[in-house]
């Protein structure tokens, strides 16, 4: 069980992360985060547009139903 007592502060335990380079390396961690995230939203942007030309093209052909099978598919 944790004794109230034995825990330190809050504030000793934050000490780091208001010093200049603890703010430093939280703003380059989240620049980092936030390019990583432009990165993959990029890729996942083109994947959904794919899909769904895809599924636009399945749809238009299930519309034509037995002229597909004349066209061979």
């Amino acid at each position: 069980m944790l004794n109230p007592l034995t825990l330190p502060p809050l504030p000793l335990q934050m000490e780091g992360l208001f010093s200049l380079p603890g703010i430093l390396t939280t703003l380059l961690i989240v620049a980092v985060v936030i390019l990583v995230a432009r990165i993959v939203l990029r890729i996942a942007w083109k994947i959904v547009v794919v899909a769904a030309v895809v599924a636009a093209i399945l749809w238009v052909l299930g519309l034509l139903g037995p002229v597909g099978g004349l066209l061979g598919l």
